[in-house]
């Protein structure tokens, strides 16, 4: 039995309706220039029926061809739902009527980010299309520093990998370069600094598309203004997950193709800001990308307490991705015992921790669990004098450590097991890292399942040769919610189940399914007018599993 549970709270989240905003509560939203950073959510997308079905029609037509690919896989019935449609043109202009800036849009999440003084936040607050206001977080990466160097031999092999051998070796994904998988025709999105396409080992035939969600333009090579190491982390994982140069340096999927995004600005701030984030993913995923590499985090806004798989605004948007198919790997964090950074705690993501050349798990590599129980990291990989791309000349090499420099080599594994098989699932290439990994008889809070095996990975057998899970419910959106919320259903074959929603006492609420359905996807609307405030669950009770996920009635 699969069960998932999921506890969505706000932090800090301000209904027009009914809180009063206070300067107090949008202190973390301040910037140096004395606006606020604030996440505006709208109530719904401003569409009758009728206009729904035509936009619906329209972004289904303009899909690309790997998104409608990799979306087909996970999803039976339509392949677009309400989340795919753009934010309303409307409610932006009124936004910005009032004087705010707009920095990124969100159709994910149905929501923009914007800088504005404090009394364009109140006028804002007030408009009847508002549903929430809250501060858009941000984070720092801890960069841990790096230990003495220990190196192993090189090996013979037909490709001379050069110092990059071990790293590669040690997750056995030289094994299945040798049969042929390299991550070839395998879309890969990385969202981090900058790249310094100019390098030698960088793949500029390679590079099928790149954005700048900073500056907003199409340059993610350093321009003028940006720090002289702007470009220096981006370049670093770039170059470890898809690196080429004969005798030196090979990335763990050397022939995949990559679209950049530059999501973190150094120039203005330390912390990252996450609506970029968030940008990324969704331009990614609508440009093809199936996997996503982000060696990125954010804590420093949030708590421990909000990493439980559905409260920090990059989490959701990591659900939303996972949801359509995405294969989603990241770090889990530099902070050893004091815990992990979002999005590492979404469900089905793949989080990596890092060990050294001999396999021992690092001391800054964070560990969970997560706030609802589950084991952080899932897999390991090479983070301790990792060899990788310099930004100092554009044939400069260097070791690096962190968790940063393990998830490349984990999303660069993840391509080559989707170039051998391309209808597997975001689930089904999770499972078989994860029972192929070095610690997957007892995994634990350190090295979750242990260090992968990409080769193994490759030739796992899944039980019955079915897929992990025959049904699936979306991220509820909103959470909290007053008084209405939905969220949608799929089921994979005509099966019989039950879907229900029952309280924190475990009495039932209201039925909805009980007996055959139909193989499709099923949106469901739930009103809980009449209700006091509190937490409820949904739950969805098959012969494949079960799967719970919680919600939160705040009037």
């Amino acid at each position: 039995m699969i069960h998932f549970v999921i506890i969505v709270l706000f932090l800090g989240a301000l209904s027009a309706s009914d809180i009063q905003l206070n300067k107090s509560d949008l202190y973390t939203a301040l910037r140096m220039n004395g606006s606020y950073k604030v996440w505006v959510f709208f109530e719904d997308k401003g569409l009758n029926k009728t206009s729904l079905n035509f936009a619906l029609n329209e972004v289904s037509n303009k899909l690309h061809n790997k998104t409608k690919k990799r979306r087909s896989k996970v999803r039976s019935n339509s392949l677009v739902d309400v989340r795919d449609i753009p934010v309303s043109r409307e409610k932006i202009e009124k936004i910005q009527s009032i004087g705010a800036k707009i920095h990124t849009e969100s159709k994910w999440l149905n929501a923009v980010s914007i800088s504005a003084s404090f009394e364009q936040i109140l006028s804002i607050s007030n408009l009847f299309c508002v549903k929430n206001i809250i501060p858009v977080g941000r984070g720092k990466r801890k960069i841990p520093k790096l230990s003495p160097l220990n190196l192993k031999l090189n090996r013979t092999t037909q490709i001379d990998y050069g110092p990059s051998y071990d790293q590669l070796d040690q997750i056995n994904v030289i094994a299945a370069h040798s049969s042929g998988y390299t991550g070839q025709g395998i879309r890969i999105l990385i969202l981090d600094t900058g790249y310094f396409k100019d390098h030698e080992a960088i793949p500029n035939d390679q590079i099928v598309g790149e954005w700048d969600f900073v500056n907003n333009d199409g340059e993610t090579q350093n321009e003028d203004g940006d720090p002289v190491t702007q470009h220096k982390h981006g370049t670093q994982t770039l170059s470890i997950l898809g690196g080429r140069i004969e005798g030196t340096l090979y990335g763990s999927a050397y022939e995949s193709e990559f679209l950049l995004g530059k999501t973190e600005d150094e120039s203005q701030e330390n912390p990252i800001e996450e609506d970029w984030y968030v940008a990324g993913l969704e331009w990614g995923e609508a440009n093809g990308a199936e996997i996503v590499s982000s060696s990125l985090g954010y804590i420093d806004w949030y708590s421990q307490e909000d990493l439980d798989g559905s409260t920090t605004i990059i989490t959701l948007a990591v659900n939303t991705a996972i949801e359509n198919g995405m294969v989603v790997v990241t770090a889990v964090g530099n902070s050893g015992s004091d815990g992990i950074v979002a999005p590492a705690d979404a469900f089905n993501v793949i989080t990596c921790g890092a060990v050294n050349h001999e396999g021992n798990i690092a001391s800054f590599s964070s560990h969970g669990p997560t706030v609802d129980g589950r084991i952080k990291p899932e897999v390991c990989a090479r983070g301790v004098n990792t060899f990788c791309a310099d930004i100092s000349n554009t044939s400069a090499y260097g070791y690096e450590k962190g968790t940063s420099f393990a998830t490349p080599l984990v999303a660069g594994a993840v391509a080559c097991i989707l170039q051998a098989h391309p209808d597997w699932t975001p689930e089904q290439i999770r499972e078989a890292l994860l029972e192929t990994a070095s610690n997957s008889n007892s995994p634990d809070h350190q090295y979750g399942w242990g260090i992968i095996n990409v080769d193994e990975a490759i030739r796992y057998q899944f039980a019955n040769n079915n897929s992990p899970m025959k049904y699936s419910i979306s991220t509820i959106f909103p959470n909290p919610f007053n008084p209405t919320t939905h969220f949608f259903v799929n089921v994979d074959q005509t099966s019989n189940v039950t879907l229900k929603i029952f309280d924190i006492y475990g009495r039932e609420i209201e039925r909805v399914w009980s007996g055959i359905k139909e193989n499709g996807e099923y949106r469901f609307d739930w009103n809980a007018n009449g209700l006091a405030s509190g937490i409820f669950f949904v739950n969805l009770q098959g012969t494949e599993g079960s799967i719970t996920k919680k919600m939160c009635l705040l009037k």
